[in-house]
């Protein structure tokens, strides 16, 4: 990407629109892909190619996914921005919310957050900013980070409505519990451009750990309302010149270790994961991967990383992919998925070990599949 500064959204629009999946999809048997991790060692196994089954649709921008322990899953959907707003310009809507599969129950548990979208002409797929991932919230209602692509300033400039993009807050009240594009505005800690655009969440002690991808910052949202840099992880340094680091999906382990997925400017084969053990500075744990956006831990503690595009975001959409990482040493392993994945954004691990990707997430189609591995 020629600037990672650029809103997730600017991403999605170049990477094109996007494609379906049937219900369910199936392969026969694949070779997986050699893929290296940081040791340079590389594991090419024969798996068949996995099954992805259509759990919902007709998602409005699906990002994030949260498995619950229950056997829920959330989804943060981003919405549709504001009904008829005119082509080519920016307005802000309340159509973001959040979604809930448990059982034989789906549908959406908290409607009427903040999303905001260009307009486009009719037929052609709306890309919006809002929701982007939820948790729940232990006094009712959910936790959700919301997207921007902006500062403060831009924030102010899309009018009343729009005071929850770009921060942290809680569904119940709308109440911001940290502010990220505050935080990126004054403080701009990696000294690029000023741009904010947070991803993903997960808690921490008694507030959260929150990636800004258009920052190159993980955040740190403390119970008091106040922000603190947690991490500002380096540019990768790479042959072809430095690649920024685009933060994207973290995850806690029950040590305290965080995790954390980037997309090192979306140039191929340069992701990495970060492992950052509790008093430890950070240090990479994988590599060799493209465009990764979310990671979540298994239940034997190691992690799944989603990839949005396993090619170079230029030209036509490609397929997404999903890999198993160890967390120990850093091994990478493919897990087989073909063409099955359209510009996914997001990936959970449930209690029993089923993986859950939001799938052709450009537009008011999108869906959450479960991948059978």
């Amino acid at each position: 990407m020629a600037n990672s500064r650029n809103s997730w959204t600017k991403i999605l629009l170049a990477a094109g629109a996007a494609g379906a999946v049937a219900v369910p999809l199936t392969a026969g048997p694949v070779q997986a892909q050699p893929q290296a991790h940081r040791h340079g060692h590389t594991h090419t196994h024969t798996r068949t190619e996995a099954t992805v089954t259509v759990v919902a649709s007709q998602l409005n921008n699906p990002r994030g996914v949260t498995a619950l322990g229950d056997g829920g899953v959330l989804v943060a959907e981003a919405g549709a921005g504001l009904a008829d707003c005119p082509v080519d310009q920016t307005c802000v809507g309340t159509t973001g919310s959040v979604y809930k599969v448990k059982g034989s129950f789906q549908g959406r548990v908290a409607t009427g957050l903040a999303s905001t979208a260009k307009g486009v002409a009719p037929g052609a797929p709306i890309s919006a900013n809002g929701p982007s991932d939820v948790v729940p919230d232990r006094f009712g209602g959910y936790v959700v980070v919301s997207g921007l692509g902006g500062t403060t300033e831009s924030r102010a400039a899309l009018g009343e409505g729009a005071q929850t993009l770009g921060t942290v807050f809680r569904t119940r009240d709308h109440k911001v519990l940290a502010d990220l594009t505050d935080h990126e505005t004054r403080l701009n800690p990696d000294g690029g451009d000023v741009h904010a655009n947070p991803w993903r969440l997960t808690r921490s002690g008694s507030g959260y750990l929150a990636t800004d991808a258009g920052a190159n910052t993980v955040v740190r949202g403390n119970a008091d309302g106040t922000t603190a840099t947690e991490y500002l992880l380096p540019k990768n340094e790479l042959p072809t010149g430095a690649a920024e680091t685009v933060p994207t999906g973290i995850a806690k382990a029950a040590d305290g270790t965080v995790y954390v997925a980037d997309m090192s400017g979306g140039r191929v084969g340069a992701s990495r994961v970060w492992k950052i053990a509790p008093g430890q500075q950070p240090e990479i744990l994988a590599t060799g991967m493209t465009n990764l956006i979310d990671l979540d831990l298994d239940r034997d503690g190691d992690l799944i990383a989603l990839s949005y595009s396993a090619a170079a975001l230029a030209g036509p959409p490609q397929p997404g992919a999903l890999f198993e990482i160890d967390a120990d040493s850093g091994a990478v392993t493919e897990i087989p998925t073909g063409d099955q994945l359209k510009q996914p954004t997001g990936v959970a691990v449930d209690p029993c070990g089923k993986v859950y990707v939001t799938n052709n997430t450009l537009g008011t189609n999108g869906q959450l599949v479960r991948v059978n591995r």
